[in-house]
């Protein structure tokens, strides 16, 4: 492995990254292709592959917050490069970021073994009761901060909020979720 570098994913070559999260992301936790290149038209999110030389390993997919935290909607190493130490060299590439967690399954041996691998990377639990947005009407989920310093409750709470308000605009009661969790 030699030093991993990131490059920014033009939208018209977003496609065959959209095909792999087809694959290793849930549909329920997936937007249409169609509304992935509207949020990247508006610059609500940045796509980047993931590069080991000229082979590409992976991708990040983010929003840039205003206090230059990201908050990060997918990353994902591709299956062939599964289990080589990529995602610890991918996070080393980012920080400051927050992460949407499924909560602790013990039915789904995968939840366990992202969580335990955020925590080795240092990421923290906060204390928020999360709910991702989707179409099925949101999803209890656990939202942990990988970082320096872990964002003032009012950061979080304004963080979150920009997010519903862009990134998750197209979900019906988005408002309604949003206020559940920054009551």
């Amino acid at each position: 492995m030699r030093n991993l570098n990131l490059k920014k994913v033009d939208v018209l070559n977003f496609r065959h990254i959209y095909e792999d999260m087809r694959l290793q992301f849930p549909i329920s936790e997936l937007k249409s292709y169609d509304e992935f290149i509207n949020l990247f038209n508006h610059n609500v999110l940045e796509c980047h592959a993931v590069f080991d030389g000229e082979k590409e390993v992976g991708y990040i997919i983010y929003a840039l917050l205003e206090d230059k935290s990201l908050w990060l909607d997918y990353i994902a190493i591709k299956k062939e490069f599964h289990s080589k130490g990529y995602g610890k060299k991918v996070f080393e590439l980012i920080n400051n970021c927050y992460l949407e967690v499924e909560k602790p399954d013990e039915m789904a041996p995968n939840t366990l073994r992202r969580i335990k691998f955020y925590k080795l990377l240092g990421a923290q639990k906060l204390d928020v009761d999360y709910i991702y947005p989707n179409l099925e009407g949101g999803m209890q989920m656990d939202l942990y901060y990988l970082g320096d310093k872990i964002p003032s409750r009012d950061t979080i709470n304004s963080d979150i909020k920009y997010i519903f308000n862009t990134l998750h605009s197209d979900i019906p009661n988005v408002d309604k979720m949003l206020n559940k969790i920054i009551a």
